[in-house]
């Protein structure tokens, strides 16, 4: 990206820029901040009680081996921190870096980063691997692990900037991962609240990137504590064992502007998924390189799992896995949305319903979405493969099914679906004002890949032409999210089909 900055302009910012990191850093308190440079350093201070206001800094650049234990916790007011520093400026680096400090666990430790019990945390522009090398099962290891155990509400954990990569072997696990956080115990109900896992990339890591559980978990029980002001955003995930991410017992818990790549290689799971939520947000996310032989059940890109109610699946760009999303039939799984998001060129279909012999779902409602596949791609809208899976308890409004290739209905909706003003081009059309004319879209099947999901422009040939039979053709849809997939307010009282609402 080039800018043209006026030079003056930008000595004076950067004037300004050193001045404030200046007074920063004579804002600290020497005492609490403790310097890693050597395996000796690391060593002596791993398992240290860090009072609140520490900044725990490892020199830019070097290697550490074994396992860091934070011990302590930070304030409200004075916060703890793990980063990195550049030993000749003695700056931190707060912001992402290369250049960051490494913490390799050999494979012989279970986290390269173990905090317990602590809260007022952040862990910041950290290199994490954990291998002994080989392709072997090494045991549940994960790159970064924090644990509350009876310990009640831990506040403000940050994980932010890190670089996430090459823990265990070929394991698909579900405990094992790159960053994963639980909660352990029976005795005193224990939450994370104020949790941000933000702006880091996880790659080659055996089981699922990031993962979290607790013990008091269960939806359908009075024991239900869950976790609250949950945020996963930003971060790149790729080639994991399992899920790219699996975000668990949480209320109001908000996945976005992640990147899920080439997911689930050694066990299968859907890339992104929400399992025991209340009103779950998932959006602006890209996954894609979810495939695998047609009889495994868990290939798509999302998934609106079980034990959850109020979840939200929006604005978001599946492609090239064997299929946009899963829809789980077993209770309680009530109160979906699945709205405005494209679909391009997965290799079996649209939607995998699970768990085919249960009837606990309830209330799903897929509107205003995008399904496109090329030549040679996907030719079923309802995923065939493995078990019988009939959809059950949908409505489908203002979708367009758009193939390429001559295609069909795969498994066949139960009665209990319905389907109202969707469009539908090479497969047989259903339910009440269906059209099959050419949706007129300015310039289909050109999505890339790793795209910029805050870009005005993103993936802008799924827009609508003038002409586009697809205009004021939809049915109305009450709290419909305020917006179309490029954030266009939705102002017509008749709304469009498809995913472009600025008409």
């Amino acid at each position: 990206m080039t800018k043209t900055i006026n030079k003056s302009i930008y000595l004076s910012v950067l004037a300004i820029l050193i001045t404030l990191t200046a007074c920063n850093t004579e804002k600290i308190d020497n005492k609490n901040v403790f310097y890693i440079n050597t395996q000796k350093d690391f060593d002596q201070l791993s398992g240290t009680e860090f009072p609140e206001g520490s900044k725990v800094l490892f020199a830019s650049g070097t290697e550490f081996e074994g396992q860091f234990v934070l011990k302590g916790s930070g304030s409200e007011e004075k916060s703890n921190m793990v980063g990195t520093y550049d030993p000749k400026s003695r700056q931190v680096l707060y912001e992402w870096a290369e250049n960051k400090a490494v913490i390799n666990g050999l494979g012989k430790v279970e986290s390269a980063i173990y905090l317990y019990n602590g809260q007022h945390w952040e862990i910041n522009n950290i290199e994490i691997t954990n291998t002994d090398g080989t392709l072997n099962d090494q045991g549940k290891l994960k790159g970064i692990y924090i644990v509350a155990e009876n310990s009640g509400v831990m506040n403000n954990i940050t994980i932010k900037n890190c670089f996430v990569h090459n823990v265990n072997g070929h394991v698909g696990g579900k405990w094992h991962g790159g960053i994963h956080l639980h909660v352990l115990g029976d005795s005193i109900k224990t939450k994370f609240h104020k949790l941000m896992i933000e702006n880091n990339v996880i790659k080659d890591v055996g089981g699922v990137g990031i993962g979290n559980q607790s013990s008091w978990r269960d939806i359908n029980t009075e024991k239900y504590y869950p976790w609250t002001e949950f945020i996963v955003r930003g971060n790149f995930i790729e080639r994991t064992g399992r899920n790219c991410i699996i975000l668990r017992n949480a209320l109001n818990p908000l996945i976005e502007y992640n990147v899920a790549a080439a997911s689930s290689r050694f066990d299968t799971g859907h890339s992104i998924v929400n399992f025991n939520t209340i009103n779950c947000i998932v959006q602006h996310n890209e996954a894609y390189g979810n495939v695998g032989p047609a009889k495994e059940n868990e290939r798509g890109g999302f998934d609106a799992d079980y034990k959850s109610i109020g979840t939200i699946i929006q604005y978001n760009y599946s492609h090239d896995n064997n299929w946009f999303c899963g829809i789980m039939r077993r209770g309680i799984n009530t109160d979906i949305t699945i709205r405005y998001n494209i679909s391009q060129n997965e290799l079996l279909g649209c939607y995998l319903y699970g768990f085919p012999t249960e009837y606990g779902l309830k209330d799903v409602k897929v509107y205003n979405n995008v399904h496109y596949f090329g030549k040679g791609k996907g030719n079923r809208i309802f995923v065939e493969g493995g078990k019988v899976r009939h959809p059950i308890e949908t409505i489908f409004q203002n979708n367009i099914f758009y193939f390429e290739d001559e295609a069909d209905w795969g498994f066949k909706p139960e009665s209990s679906c319905f389907f109202d003003s969707n469009l539908f081009i090479n497969v047989s059309p259903k339910g009440c004002n269906a059209i099959t004319l050419d949706p007129m879209f300015v310039d289909p099947g050109k999505g890339k890949t790793n795209i910029d999901m805050r870009d005005p422009e993103r993936l802008s040939g799924y827009r609508l032409k003038g002409n586009s039979p697809c205009i004021k053709a939809g049915v109305k849809i009450e709290n419909n999210g305020g917006k179309d997939f490029w954030d266009n307010p939705l102002l017509n009282a008749k709304p469009n089909i498809g995913v472009f609402g600025n008409q």
